[in-house]
């Protein structure tokens, strides 16, 4: 989901509302602006769905036996379809975390998701009722590292194996412990669910490349003074937010890509999944097709006793960038703008922010900083693959090489 304009708000919401006049600090413009960045999440609900029932039909089983709904987290409290558990997963921090939480707020969350892909969301689904209702939120987006490029896959990786071992447990005991083997299959939908999160943001523009770990260590280490820890946070933000953005006129203009297949495409930002009606438009089809191919190797596994040997299938279909150098790009004089509209124009859809000169100096600072701060993205890849085999063993080479030199 969208997300500049939360993190703002946890950075600078003391200090904000003292700077505002009473007027604009209630400005309802502004409170429905923070709504619709929040309920992106549709975006995930939708492709977690579609992916999921086309996987079952590719296996030959019918709507109604698909078995990817009635998914119950540990105290059986709340039932998921797959979908919801894959966008729940931007409100928590692993799996683990939704399958042992004992809260109902994630009901609140999910009635207002599918309100919104309906087109009848009630005022009720507004920030501040998700704030309370899921209260550790803006804790998780702080540190949501594994959404972003090369730490996402990370994880996919991650969680996909460990949704396809308890599958393969679930098949071994089908016969002799067949409710321990649905607990274990419900098990391994959740783990592939989260895992299917990370895949589908790996798809989003501002998801591909932004040097989120590294932008915000080197905030750390180099601004002062009031919440420096956390300013780095602020500007990977403004940086998701963008990259796939016209800076002159504020219009969504697409981030070009490629995968490990060949194809080639401009994909879109968060927010911005639908906007094409054509139904082969490759911004959502690829992720769709990621999921589906996902969820079959997890089925394959539960059904079958099958595990995938080599490279997951899913993984052929994410995209890395084509794009020229992220500082090239990210520059006033390549973007043909003075200095000071080349930073404003990072704020119009947050124009609160504009009240700050820090907010403004860090990210022109951080900006400036930008082929020190790749360099140490590409190090951290190369030492990965390095020290994971598994990751050269599961992602395909194309992609591997693409992030080793990611620019």
């Amino acid at each position: 989901m969208k997300i500049g304009f939360w993190m703002t708000g946890l950075v600078f919401s003391a200090s904000m509302t003292a700077l505002l006049p009473p007027a604009q600090a209630h400005d309802h413009s502004t409170e429905n602006q923070i709504v619709e960045i929040m309920w992106a999440g549709s975006e995930h609900l939708s492709l977690g769905e579609s992916g999921a029932l086309n996987a079952c039909r590719d296996l030959g089983i019918s709507k109604a036996d698909c078995p990817i709904s009635n998914i119950p987290r540990g105290d059986g409290k709340i039932n998921f379809a797959y979908g919801e558990i894959l966008m729940a997963a931007d409100f928590y921090n692993g799996p683990s975390e939704l399958y042992a939480d004992k809260r109902k707020g994630i009901k609140h969350v999910i009635k207002c998701t599918h309100a919104e892909i309906h087109g009848n969301k009630p005022k009720t689904c507004n920030s501040i009722a998700t704030f309370f209702s899921m209260p550790r939120y803006l804790g998780v987006v702080t540190k949501n590292y594994n959404h972003f490029g090369w730490y996402n896959m990370k994880d996919y990786v991650r969680y996909h194996q460990e949704a396809i071992d308890k599958a393969l447990k679930s098949f071994e005991l089908r016969d002799s412990a067949p409710q321990k083997s649905l607990q274990l299959y419900q098990q391994a939908m959740i783990l592939n669910a989260f895992a299917d999160h990370y895949l589908t943001d790996a798809f989003s523009s501002g998801h591909v490349r932004v040097p989120r770990v590294q932008t915000a260590m080197w905030g750390k280490e180099n601004f002062k003074g009031l919440l420096k820890k956390n300013r780095g946070d602020l500007v990977t933000m403004l940086l998701h937010d963008n990259e796939s953005m016209d800076l002159r006129t504020g219009r969504e203009i697409g981030l070009p890509v490629a995968n490990s297949y060949g194809d080639v495409w401009m994909t879109r930002g968060d927010g911005h999944l639908h906007i094409d009606s054509n139904p082969l438009d490759p911004v959502r089809l690829q992720p769709e097709n990621a999921v589906r191919e996902s969820v079959k190797e997890v089925l394959f596994a539960a059904l079958y006793g099958q595990a995938p040997k080599g490279i997951f299938a899913a993984t052929w279909l994410v995209p890395f960038s084509r794009d020229i150098p992220f500082h090239v790009k990210f520059s006033a004089e390549y973007q043909h703008m003075s200095k000071m509209d080349f930073v404003n124009s990072f704020f119009r859809d947050i124009p609160l922010v504009k009240a700050t000169h820090v907010v403004r100096h860090d990210l022109g600072r951080s900006l400036n900083a930008m082929p020190e701060i790749f360099a140490e993205f590409r190090k951290a890849v190369r030492k990965d693959i390095q020290t994971i085999p598994e990751l050269t063993r599961r992602l395909p080479a194309p992609y591997l090489e693409a992030f080793s030199n990611v620019n």
